[in-house]
């Protein structure tokens, strides 16, 4: 079973309210991205509260969802994942790792992911887009019938370095990871022994593991709002 984790402890000091509140098309971002993931499959939800539990509770009924409370959001990412990760069910076999500033992922790149995922679960997979969609959200999406693993190592691969039967992109291209990425449970241990300031990078760069990523055609999966001025540009 898979369990998402939806990041939403953060204190959003620069965007100056809770992000989780803000609104894409109507809807609050983190109802937008706990009922595309309901649509997709996901039966078990976890979100992940900080300081503003009340205030968000109080404009938003889960449904279905269940919520922890991380009591230190300050310690960084990986602290309410924590959080999250011990709130799963012990059945979970996979933590499909989510942030609640991230609404205009397509439904259909949650299930793709997912998917992919089904069939390379002793790897972390982390989907990747290609730079400069960040500038124009990508509303189309043509499922990718290539993936590429790669080490735990840091690099990001380009066109030029990939096969170009699989890549036959221009060479100025490259790619960038985001999220949601799916942490297998057998990694569940390197959550929890990393260091806080690491972050997931930490997790995801461990010489242990294995990283397959998975080449998607949407810009959400790098589209996120830290300040009034990124929200501008949603609206």
């Amino acid at each position: 079973m898979l369990t998402a984790i939806i990041l939403a402890a953060g204190n959003s000091e620069r965007m100056g309210r809770p992000k989780a509140l803000l609104e894409y098309r109507g809807r609050t971002f983190i109802a937008t991205v706990c009922d595309a993931l309901m649509q997709a499959g996901v039966a078990e939800r976890i979100v992940v509260l900080g300081r503003a539990e009340r205030e968000i509770l109080a404009a938003w009924k889960p449904l279905g969802e269940r919520v922890a409370v991380n009591p230190r959001p300050e310690d960084g990412q990986l602290s309410s994942l924590r959080v999250g990760i011990e709130a799963a069910s012990k059945a979970s076999d996979g933590f499909m790792v989510c942030l609640v500033d991230q609404p205009t992922i397509a439904q259909r790149t949650h299930k793709e992911i997912i998917a992919f995922w089904s069939s390379n679960k002793d790897s972390i997979v982390i989907p990747r887009c290609r730079r400069g969609e960040e500038q124009s959200q990508v509303t189309s999406h043509k499922p990718q019938e290539q993936s590429q693993v790669t080490s735990h190592k840091s690099q990001v691969i380009t066109p030029d370095s990939a096969d170009s039967t699989l890549y036959p992109l221009p060479s100025t291209l490259s790619f960038k990871r985001g999220h949601p990425i799916i942490i297998p449970v057998i990694y569940r241990h390197l959550c929890f022994d990393g260091p806080l300031d690491k972050g997931l990078h930490w997790v995801t760069h461990h010489p242990s593991v294995k990283v397959v990523d998975l080449t998607v055609e949407d810009a959400g999966i790098i589209r996120d709002f830290d300040t009034p001025e990124d929200y501008a540009k949603l609206k």
